[in-house]
């Protein structure tokens, strides 16, 4: 009699009437969600989808598939994706308040499936949420890293060893065209394996080799990357029959079990009565102390699966971005030639014939100039790894609840024509005062990010540029291929933005 009545009631025009008070219901619920947030479309949110019809199919990345919103709502809007609320900072009021001013407020970040599985339940500084975990690793991380980076003979010592490769690779090309990417790379990759490992310890070694083989492989997989970025919006996903997640996460385990053995070696020759020269032995110092303390909350933050998340993060972290900086230098300076014979000016005055020394740098400002300046143009990390509210709170008198994911568009505030005077043009002047002194702190400028998720592997990048960059450009002049074509200044972005490839010539300075 039930199913009587059920299948009676279940004609055509009721079932649609019924889909229409759902649709209602939806959209009802979809409004006062999003009450008082940004701007957004709001009458395209489907069930389960949210607003992915909203987004350009034709884009190549997630920053490129959120222009057309922005012409729409702003550059401050909110949309849902799947099962998150999402909002989009794109101005410099809003980046500034939201990692600087309340950066307490947005230090999270979203759990995700790829970001759980990918960091061992989430045991990671980059990616961990702010909690006690995350609080003793970040503090032990930047804690050995002061203490590496106070010892100026070691890094100098280190970075010289490596910047002397360097140039011998590039004299052995004899001004012939090469692609820099891979030299400057592995130069960059020899140093944190010095920080990381231990002295010695270079890519030279075969499980090193492979760690970095491993991580460029992460990188370079950009259409495994986005989908399963993407796909993380959906939890759902995680269940169904999908191979991407088990590819995207492939190179991460392997990288993970390569650490493992390493450490695993360290805890064998640990002698607790040597000094901390690299970051393995700082962290298995920090775990005798915390045992020494009895402190068995502490004890219990301090496994393996931590200190494999954050030898990781030291490694991959340290040097894919620096190597690309010095990629993007190297490019803007073979097609902008007169600021790299302004350096080379400088170089002869101040040091002449001398290794470059970081005593040197107040004196070779154009360098650092040249380096910010590329951070500023080329926006390595053009749009920083979301932050997640930690509580509810606002954005430039915005409503912005607990558990909102927030994209921070730094690229934005970088090329904005009210913050920057003709900001797609390259000057490295502009970070120059009138008395030819570095201006350091001009604001509107987020490449490491800012407050409480700020990179804490800043201070290592800017040494190492500034000490590789001095050795490459005291040596060479570097220009165009035999074609006269300089490099595209074009970007190709995945998790970082890298420029197209290309090949220079370096030509040995007299």
């Amino acid at each position: 009699m039930v199913l009587a009545t059920i299948y009676s009631f279940l004609s055509l025009g009721n079932f649609l009437l019924l889909l229409l008070l759902l649709a209602i219901l939806h959209y009802l619920m979809i409004l006062y969600e999003f009450r008082n947030m940004p701007p957004g479309p709001r009458l395209t949110s489907l069930p389960v989808l949210g607003n992915v019809l909203s987004l350009d199919f034709k884009a190549k990345d997630l920053n490129e598939a959120f222009q057309s919103l922005k012409k729409n709502y702003g550059r401050i809007f909110s949309i849902k994706l799947g099962s998150f609320k999402i909002v989009m900072a794109s101005t410099p009021d809003a980046v500034k308040e939201a990692l600087v001013k309340k950066s307490a407020d947005y230090a999270g970040r979203q759990q995700t499936y790829s970001a759980m599985a990918g960091t061992l339940g989430g045991k990671d500084i980059v990616l961990g949420s702010p909690g006690p975990g995350w609080k003793l690793h970040r503090k032990l991380f930047t804690t050995a890293l002061r203490q590496y980076l106070s010892d100026i003979p070691l890094i100098e010592r280190r970075v010289r060893t490596q910047a002397e490769k360097l140039v011998l690779f590039m004299e052995e090309k004899q001004g012939q065209p090469f692609d820099p990417a891979d030299c400057l790379m592995r130069a960059v990759a020899d140093v944190i394996c010095g920080i990381t490992f231990g002295e010695g310890y270079d890519t030279t070694n075969p499980d090193l080799n492979m760690l970095l083989k491993l991580n460029i492989e992460s990188i370079a997989n950009a259409a495994d990357t986005q989908l399963a970025l993407a796909l993380d919006f959906f939890p759902v996903a995680q269940y169904l029959p999908l191979k991407v997640y088990e590819r995207f996460l492939r190179p991460t385990f392997e990288i993970f079990d390569i650490i493992r053995k390493f450490l695993s070696e360290r805890k064998k020759t640990f002698d607790p009565e040597r000094p901390v020269k690299d970051l393995i032995t700082g962290l298995l110092h920090a775990k005798l102390e915390a045992e020494g303390e009895s402190n068995e909350d502490r004890s219990a933050l301090l496994t393996d699966d931590y200190f494999i998340n954050t030898i990781e993060d030291m490694f991959a972290g340290g040097y894919e971005t620096t190597s690309t900086t010095m990629k993007w230098v190297l490019a803007f300076l073979v097609n902008y030639p007169k600021y790299q014979e302004a350096i080379h000016r400088q170089l002869d005055e101040v040091i002449g014939d001398q290794a470059p020394s970081l005593n040197d740098r107040s004196r070779l400002p154009l360098i650092q100039a040249t380096i910010i300046e590329t951070l500023r143009v080329g926006n390595v990390v053009p749009l920083a790894i979301p932050h997640v509210t930690v509580t509810d709170t606002t954005l430039c008198g915005y409503r912005v609840p607990k558990n909102t994911m927030v994209f921070v568009d730094t690229e934005s505030v970088h090329l904005d024509p009210k913050c920057w005077d003709d900001p797609t043009v390259f000057n490295p002047y502009r970070h120059i005062d009138e008395d030819g002194k570095l201006i350091t702190n001009q604001g509107n400028f987020f490449p490491f990010g800012a407050g409480r998720r700020v990179c804490a592997g800043e201070p290592l990048a800017k040494v190492e540029l500034f000490l590789f960059l001095s050795w490459m450009l005291l040596k060479f002049t570097f220009v165009a291929e035999e074609d006269g074509r300089p490099p595209k200044l074009k970007g190709i972005f995945n998790l970082t933005q890298f420029p197209v490839p290309y090949k220079i010539r370096a030509i040995k300075r007299k």
